[in-house]
């Protein structure tokens, strides 16, 4: 759907209160015991893609602008939704690319949930369509999972402070609906994941998180949606008998140390149920320092073509899997509601399939939030 009115015209407060309040009702007039909360974000970024010989580089320049807001019921539910830009098919991006003829953006809901907190449990329940609250690696975090990805189905999440020897701990699972169709077979997805912090002294900690992340039937009968989403898993056949050669169950362990302004981190994955022959392991790298002048960041990493499940995996890369890549950054704070990032990443194949030099892509971002 493309809209092409103003606004607040189109989301009247009766239809879709949180998002209309928040367009149409100043910042003031939210009280601060209100029930509604309210935040959003814009993002303005160019970018240059220095692709592989025989295929044409690509220099586009892009927006993105999503706003969202809550209403408590009591201290224990709240619903929420949140509306972005971007493309509704395309669930890893809410970019928009400038350049279709000064065409108006496109505008649909990423988020629909409900979410359940009974008091002094240390539980979270959400159910609908949500944010994945998975523990990520903190240099880069979307290898698996791209952050953009708002699943649907239930999640919940239990967190204590102190146990054991730990500061804090907790375990997070998920059950996704991926595809669900009345004259086929459906698929779905699940989620477990362990993790935990120790403190070890001088402004020092360490965090560690175990998961295992499944997904069932990824080639179901009757559908090859889930195939159209595909960013460099092996498939066979062609049209209606396309198929993945593997099935996706990937252990995902994550390690960070961090101290004052440092962090370094290490995280590998394996696809247990990788079809034979097919690489399926994942191993990153890597390190941030916060300075006087930003945050500077550097990671490397290695993905086999069937280490982990594509379709939602981070879309950062111009390569998804079957890579070898680094990616380098630099982030600063221009005001509190303005930060600017600057990035640059360079994938070349591994020995499966693929282009035999690098590729690069390089990013400007400026971020606003409220």
């Amino acid at each position: 759907m493309k809209w092409n009115l103003p606004l607040c015209h189109l989301l009247p407060c009766a239809a879709v209160s949180g998002i209309a309040l928040l367009l149409c009702t100043p910042a003031s007039a939210q009280a601060e015991d209100s029930p509604w909360s309210f935040s959003g974000d814009a993002r303005f970024r160019a970018e240059f893609n220095d692709n592989a010989p025989g295929t044409s580089d690509r220099h586009r320049q892009r927006m993105r602008f999503r706003v969202g807001g809550t209403y408590r019921f009591n201290h224990e539910v709240l619903v929420g939704a949140r509306a972005r830009t971007g493309n509704p098919d395309d669930p890893n991006s809410p970019h928009v690319d400038l350049g279709d003829g000064f065409n108006s953006l496109e505008f649909n809901l990423d988020r629909l949930y409900v979410q359940y907190t009974p008091e002094d449990t240390g539980v979270t329940v959400w159910a609908g369509k949500f944010n994945n609250s998975i523990v990520r690696n903190p240099v880069y975090g979307e290898l698996i999972w791209d952050a953009d990805i708002q699943p649907e189905g239930i999640m919940a999440r239990w967190q204590t402070g102190e146990f054991g020897p730990f500061a804090s701990a907790g375990i997070l699972a998920g059950e996704f609906v991926t595809l669900e169709q009345s004259g086929g077979s459906e698929s779905f997805s699940t989620l477990v994941q362990g993790f935990a912090t120790m403190d070890t002294g001088d402004d020092s900690k360490l965090s560690a998180a175990l998961g295992y992340f499944f997904t069932g039937n990824p080639s179901p009968s009757g559908s090859v949606a889930l195939l159209a989403d595909n960013q460099g898993n092996a498939t066979v056949g062609a049209g209606a008998a396309q198929r993945y050669v593997s099935d996706f169950g990937t252990i995902d362990a994550i390690l960070a140390w961090q101290s004052g302004p440092l962090t370094l981190s290490a995280e590998m994955f394996q696809n247990q149920r990788a079809a034979s022959g097919q690489g399926d392991t994942g191993i990153a790298v890597g390190g941030a320092i916060g300075t006087e002048a930003g945050k500077f960041y550097y990671q490397y990493q290695t993905v086999e073509q069937d280490a982990m499940f594509s379709a939602w995996a981070g879309d950062d890369f111009l390569l998804t899997t079957n890579m070898n890549s680094h990616v380098a950054g630099w982030k600063r704070k221009l005001a509190d509601f303005a930060d600017l990032h600057i990035w640059a990443l360079m994938s070349e194949p591994d020995q499966i399939v693929g282009p035999s030099d690098s590729i690069v892509r390089f990013r400007i971002d400026l971020n606003l939030h409220w």
